[in-house]
């Protein structure tokens, strides 16, 4: 007779790993538990059943909370042989030994890839998967090891402190083909929260599949954000091995410059390729960044840039900045051209909040204009920018229209070593 009192418990999935189940008509073995499966809901995972593994076969066996409780306090399993059903996963089932157990993840509350150890269970009215173990605990509770150490921890007064992260900030990093994307839906929209920088930060420790797999949670322009921030080696592979029109919508979704030194890294058919499946605006763009020498203003600028003519007005100019800024991401200046596209020079956006609305942009400008042309090399670039501090420098052609501009930030990595040849010549 099943038991109505109203019982919680948590338990670890490790606890109920290999229990031995029996047949409660005939009273024979009926093999061992293998794994548990949940069903993804919108924040915890709840326990659909459990597979029996028994003499080569596996079968399922839709546990309910009784059965569950008689595993944790009888370390056993009485199976009613009529409920016994086919193993068969639906598209939002998960297996927690194949996806979790032993399987890498993304913590998205802490940006780092942890290894999964143990998972913890919470046996209630319903059965939830709660918690991820990627502590020393679980490894050892795994092993059998942790009474014992537990024992030993104590006496010598050491903390042996539990590391559970709650499923809700868990990203499983699954590379088991088309289970993937379906069970990364759970926390995609974590991942999007995530600084680029930290989004780099994982995409480097994973492998190639559990990179494809990530990436397939995630928006192009998440995962154009992120590749910006990674290291040059890492999203090579990445574009390596995306499909050529994936490739080609997230390199729109990055800053032209980052793009243009994806595309120059990668094979010569591989870039094709890709370029092909890049809008003609686009592609035009990047050809002409692409074709630029290595270490100098083309090679290195941006094409995304804010230009105003001088005869508009303060206000005029801040309502173009405000349409422009999810486009432009450097809005440190604004280009001034005069009437033939000639630039005249660059006003802050400090500059333009102080001015009067209706003062026109073409009598604020300072007379010095400090600009390089597309082969002006890396070494020159670096003295003025610490010459003069900018944030960025215009590039110009010969008659003076703008072609792109600089920017510390994007280019500081090209910069960094003739940076500290100065700093070393300076002490």
């Amino acid at each position: 007779m099943k038991n109505n009192v109203f019982r919680e418990e948590f338990v670890y999935l490790s606890r109920i790993i290999g229990r031995r189940a029996r047949s409660r008509e005939l009273k024979t073995p009926m093999g061992s538990v293998y794994d548990v499966v949940a069903t993804v809901g919108e924040m915890y995972p709840q326990l659909r059943g459990i597979v029996l593994h028994h003499r080569k076969t596996f079968a399922f066996y839709p546990a309910d909370r009784d059965d569950y409780i008689e595993l944790i306090n009888r370390k056993r399993l009485t199976v009613d042989e009529r409920r016994i059903e086919p193993v068969e996963l639906n598209p939002q089932d998960i297996s927690l030994r194949d996806l979790l157990w032993d399987k890498q993840i993304v913590d998205v509350e802490g940006a780092k890839v942890e290894r999964v150890n143990d998972v913890q269970l919470l046996i209630s009215d319903r059965q939830w998967v709660v918690h991820v173990d990627v502590g020393y605990k679980g490894l050892l509770r795994r092993m059998g090891w942790l009474k014992p150490i537990q024992t030993l921890c104590s006496l010598l007064r050491i903390p042996l402190k539990d590391e559970l992260i709650s499923w809700k900030f868990v990203q499983p990093v699954s590379s088991e083909g088309d289970l993937g994307p379906v069970r990364l839906k759970v926390s995609s929209e974590h991942m999007k929260q995530l600084h680029p920088g930290e989004l780099a930060d994982i995409f480097e420790e994973l492998d190639k599949l559990e990179r494809q797999a990530i990436l397939e949670a995630i928006d192009d322009e998440t995962a154009a954000e992120a590749l910006e921030e990674t290291n040059d080696e890492t999203v090579k592979a990445i574009f390596e091995d995306l499909s050529k029109d994936r490739a080609a919508d997230i390199l729109e979704e990055m800053e032209p410059s980052k793009a243009a030194d994806v595309l120059s890294a990668l094979s010569g058919d591989i870039s094709s390729e890709i370029i092909e499946e890049i809008e003609q605006e686009a592609k035009e763009e990047l050809q002409e960044l692409i074709a630029y020498p290595e270490k100098t203003a083309g090679a290195m600028m941006t094409t995304d840039f804010l230009e105003i003519n001088s005869d508009v007005t303060a206000a005029e100019a801040l309502a173009e900045i405000a349409r422009a800024a999810d486009e432009v991401e450097a809005l440190y200046y604004a280009y001034v051209h005069d009437s033939e596209g000639c630039l005249k020079g660059a006003i802050s956006l400090r500059h333009l909040l102080g001015a009067k609305p209706e003062e026109k942009v073409g009598g604020m400008l300072q007379p010095r204009l400090v600009s390089v042309q597309p082969d002006t090399p890396s070494s020159e670039i670096a003295e003025l920018f610490l010459r003069y501090t900018f944030l960025a420098l215009p590039v110009v052609d010969d008659k003076n229209h703008m072609k792109g501009v600089v920017s510390l930030k994007h280019a500081f990595d090209e910069l960094l070593p003739y940076f500290y040849r100065q700093w070393k010549a300076d002490t």
